[in-house]
């Protein structure tokens, strides 16, 4: 009883975070008369739809996402927190991103609320905004973080040496920053038909330095 309510005490904004997309959806179910849209593409338009129930899945694989990073985040106490129990940068970086990741599903799970009741919100901007987000905050923290199994750039040059992890994620911070403020202002500015060349690009962008960055790091520690 007193490691949950140390936990609860601990993650209470977590929790509340976690709480709030479920209950959205309970609330909207007794009265929705729509079908719940699952997945929009890149012009905003619903690829396929869901009864009523479809509101329920995308805050249940958000609890089951956070329990997971919690499960391994909890497991490398050692890194998350310092020898005073406070947390460590590599700690309160992980934190963020879980509330950066719950708050955007969260809104995602928002959005479908919204069409799903009649509302017609810009879901291409908006959900391309929430998962750019997500990308920025990726950056700010990644000078924080340590090797670890959850979150980070986790190929084997980066696992195997700590001092490549920290060049690696260094100049993938600086990246994902840059870019993710690129890329928002594209979303917003940039014509429709430009949509799907510009995510192609910018996920590229994403993958491709920071793999050769690490490979050249790797190699000059081997």
């Amino acid at each position: 009883m007193k490691t949950v309510l140390r936990f609860c005490r601990e993650e209470w904004a977590q929790l509340i975070l976690l709480l709030f997309p479920m209950a959205a959806a309970l609330a909207t179910l007794p009265s929705l008369s729509r079908p719940v849209p699952m997945q929009w593409g890149l012009d905003g338009r619903v690829n396929w739809s869901a009864p009523a129930w479809g509101l329920l899945i995308l805050p249940a694989a958000l609890w089951l996402i956070i329990a997971l990073v919690l499960f391994f985040e909890y497991r490398d106490s050692s890194q998350r927190l310092a020898a005073d129990g406070t947390l460590t940068p590599h700690g309160r970086a992980t934190r963020l991103m879980r509330w950066v990741v719950t708050g955007v599903i969260g809104g995602i799970g928002l959005l479908q609320i919204a069409v799903a009741t009649g509302h017609s919100p810009d879901v291409a901007k908006a959900v391309g905004a929430l998962v750019t987000v997500v990308v920025i905050a990726a950056g700010f923290v990644f000078r924080s973080l340590k090797p670890n199994r959850y979150v980070g750039i986790r190929v084997g040059w980066t696992m195997n040496n700590e001092k490549v992890w920290s060049v690696t994620h260094d100049f993938a911070g600086r990246l994902y920053m840059i870019s993710g403020l690129a890329m928002l202002a594209g979303i917003f500015f940039l014509p429709v038909r430009w949509q799907p060349a510009l995510w192609v690009t910018w996920i590229l962008l994403l993958i491709v330095p920071p793999l050769v960055v690490a490979g050249r790091a790797a190699r000059k520690v081997a």
